[in-house]
C-alpha cells in the first residue's frame, strides 16, 4: 500500500509541477533520419523568464524549426501582434535546442540572427531577417548558409564566416557588392547572388574554390568575364541570364564563356528548351534568355520632346487668355 502511494505520489509530481512551472515542453517529431527532428510552432524571445523546452533524443544534431501558417495567423494577435520567432540567438540555440549542428528555421518570420559559433549548418530561408550579428573576434564553424528571401541589404558582419563553402543570398536588398566581405572566405565554393546589383567587381579577390557562382535576376549591363576568371580559376556554372543587356554584350559574354568551358545558364531550366521559352520581354541567345533593354537615348528625346510640345502649348493658351482678358477690359 506504502509502495503504491509513493508511486502515485511521483506520477503526480512528474505530471504536475511541469504544468505548475510554466515551461512549454516541446515534443521533437521525427525526421526523416533519426539525427534529424522537427519542431512545431516554437515560441521564444530573448530574455523571457521561463524557456521553452525541447524534448530530443541525444542522437539528433539536425533540428528543424517549423512554423505553421495556419498556426501562427491564428495566433497572432494573442501573441499581442509579437511573432512567435522572431530572433534566433545563443541562447535558443544552446539552452533551448542544445546546440544542433545543423538549423533549419524557414517561413517563421525571423528578423534577427545571432550567429552560434559552433553552428556547421544554417538554412533561414524566406524570412525577414535584416540583421546578422557576428563577432569578428571569434571564429565561427560555419560551413553552409541559406539567407536567400530575406531583407539585407549590408553583408558586412557575414566578413568572420571564413569557413564558408556555400553561401546563398538571392531575394535580398543588396544592390552592391563589397569585395571585401568575401575577401577571407578562401573556401567558398558555392555562391548565388540574385538580387539587384547592377555590377560586380571581383578584382581584389581570390576564389580558388569557387565552382558556382549564380548572377542570374539582376540588373548587370554587362560583366568582365576575364576579371571574373581570373578570382575564380575554377569556375564552372556561371549562370548570367534574365539581366537587362544589350544583345551583342550578351552575345560577347556567352562567347567568352563557352571559351573558358563555363555554364552560362541552370541546366535543369533546359530540359525542355525552345526558343520559345523567353518571354516576350526576354531575347535568347544560345539557349540563355535576358532581357530587353530599351534604348535610353531615343526615350529621353522623346520625353524631352513631348514636355516642349506641351509648353509650347500651355504657354499658347496662357498668352490668347490674356489677350482675351485685355481685350474685354478695354471696353
Amino acid at each position: 500500500m506504502a509502495y503504491n502511494a509513493s508511486a502515485f505520489l511521483l506520477l503526480f509530481c512528474v505530471l504536475v509541477i511541469p504544468l505548475s512551472s510554466g515551461v512549454h515542453v516541446y515534443q521533437c517529431s521525427p525526421g526523416t533520419e533519426e539525427t534529424l527532428c522537427v519542431v512545431n510552432n516554437l515560441a521564444y524571445s530573448p530574455g523571457q523568464d521561463r524557456l521553452p523546452q525541447v524534448n530530443r533524443s541525444d542522437t539528433v544534431n539536425r533540428i528543424h524549426l517549423r512554423c505553421s501558417r495556419y498556426y501562427y495567423y491564428s495566433n497572432w494577435n494573442s501573441r499581442s501582434g509579437k511573432d512567435l520567432l522572431s530572433v534566433y540567438d545563443v541562447v535558443l540555440h544552446s539552452k533551448v535546442l542544445r546546440s544542433p549542428r545543423s538549423a533549419t528555421v524557414i517561413n517563421c518570420h525571423l528578423h534577427t540572427l545571432v550567429m552560434p559559433l559552433d553552428l556547421e549548418v544554417g538554412d533561414f530561408f524566406n524570412n525577414y531577417v535584416s540583421e546578422v550579428k557576428t563577432d569578428p573576434t571569434q571564429s565561427y564553424n560555419l560551413r553552409y548558409l541559406d539567407l536567400s528571401h530575406n531583407n539585407l541589404y549590408d553583408l558586412g558582419n557575414l566578413s568572420v564566416l571564413v569557413n564558408l563553402q556555400t553561401l546563398k543570398l538571392d531575394g535580398n536588398a543588396i544592390d552592391e557588392i563589397n569585395p571585401e566581405t568575401f575577401a577571407r572566405m578562401t573556401n567558398l565554393s558555392i555562391l548565388s547572388l540574385g538580387n539587384s546589383m547592377t555590377e560586380i567587381d571581383f578584382t581584389s579577390v581570390s576564389f580558388v574554390s569557387m565552382r558556382e557562382l549564380d548572377l542570374e535576376s539582376n540588373q548587370l549591363a554587362g560583366l568582365d568575364v576575364a576579371s571574373m576568371m581570373r578570382a575564380c580559376p575554377a569556375l564552372q556554372l556561371l549562370p548570367i541570364e534574365y539581366n537587362p543587356m544589350p544583345k551583342d554584350v550578351a552575345q560577347r559574354i556567352v562567347k567568352e564563356l563557352t571559351r573558358y568551358n563555363v555554364t552560362y545558364y541552370n541546366e535543369g531550366d533546359k530540359a525542355s528548351y525552345s526558343d520559345s521559352s523567353c518571354d516576350s520581354d526576354e531575347y535568347s541567345v544560345d539557349r540563355a534568355c535576358f532581357l530587353e533593354t530599351k534604348n535610353k537615348g531615343s526615350g529621353s528625346f522623346l520625353k524631352a520632346f513631348v514636355l516642349i510640345l506641351v509648353g509650347i502649348v500651355l504657354f499658347g493658351v496662357f498668352g490668347l487668355s490674356a489677350r482675351w482678358i485685355w481685350h474685354e477690359m478695354r471696353y
